[in-house]
């Protein structure tokens, strides 16, 4: 097998920097030995992955299709490298945290004062996903804690914990003309105008999202900040977290409206992968369950 990861390495490097020379200074490997391995490579498969314009080397497609693939590999590999040194010596040299895109982060800022003054040395990775998008990165290895809404895939392999719900209300803007009918809003009222939703971030897991009727119009986003900016200028309707909601209606440029039917409020998760263990990790276990169940 002539595909091995350290080839794999080689042939990254070297599309990265388009020379052999540069790579070489890279790898501290001499220029002619990186030469004659990926030609011996490139000879025994068949294959050729790189060809000269001027003075670089310009992958080919057979190259660009082994780098698609085999950074994955290469990813999966670091990733795992980082999981046994984080077995070895209990301390995580980082900690990739999820949170759903409409837990409110502000609620918990005196949590990362207190990691930071703590004694242990991790560093945090922060990101947002939108529902199950959370819980493909946990179980891609994307993140190594989430926190999400809504419950998680069947086939286990990660650990959850409840703390805590959401509760959402419907909202509009003052000058929408859902905003001065009288009454509980029905769905035939809500099928007039077009949904403002958050697009689930998942890319290989089944979407959450509800599939709207045909004949209902839909604006999808990616993040809530561009769902609430497209509901306060009158686009369009939406269910909105309740705590993130309250300023604007506060501020008088939403108002919140009684439906028939909706969602009244999702579930909490706290979630790892079940054998995970670390310091950090274990951390913001025990700080984020008692910080939203205290």
């Amino acid at each position: 097998m002539q595909l091995t990861l350290e080839a794999i390495r080689m042939i990254d490097t070297i599309a990265k920097v388009n020379s052999y020379e540069q790579a070489s200074e890279i790898l501290q490997s001499p220029t002619t030995t990186l030469i004659e391995e990926i030609s011996e490579i490139e000879k025994k498969l068949g294959l050729v992955f790189f060809e000269k314009r001027e003075d670089q080397m310009i992958l080919t497609p057979t190259g660009q299709l082994l780098l698609e693939e085999g950074r994955i590999l290469l990813g999966a590999v670091t990733d795992l490298e980082a999981r046994l040194q984080k077995m070895a010596g209990g301390v995580e040299l980082e900690l990739n945290i999820v949170f759903d895109e409409l837990f409110p982060l502000e609620e918990i800022m005196p949590l990362f004062t207190r990691f930071k003054n703590s004694l242990v040395a991790t560093e945090l990775n922060i990101s947002r996903e939108v529902m199950m998008g959370a819980w493909e990165a946990l179980l891609k290895f994307r993140a190594d804690i989430i926190v999400a809404l809504g419950e998680g895939p069947s086939g286990g392999g990660y650990s959850t914990y409840p703390i805590g719900v959401v509760p959402f209300i419907f909202t509009v803007a003052p000058t929408h003309p859902l905003a001065t009918q009288e009454g509980a809003l029905t769905k035939h009222d809500l099928l007039k105008y077009p949904a403002i939703m958050l697009s689930d971030s998942a890319r290989s897991l089944p979407r959450r999202q509800r599939t709207p009727h045909e004949w209902e119009k839909v604006i999808t986003v990616n993040t809530l900040q561009d769902k609430i900016a497209l509901q306060i200028a009158g686009v369009g309707h939406g269910f909105l977290p309740k705590k993130q909601a309250q300023a604007y209606l506060d501020a008088g440029t939403l108002v919140t409206k009684e439906v028939v039917e909706g969602y009244r409020e999702e579930t909490l998760y706290l979630a790892w992968r079940t054998h995970d263990e670390g310091l950090a990790l274990n951390w913001w276990k025990e700080a984020l369950a008692e910080k939203w169940l205290s």
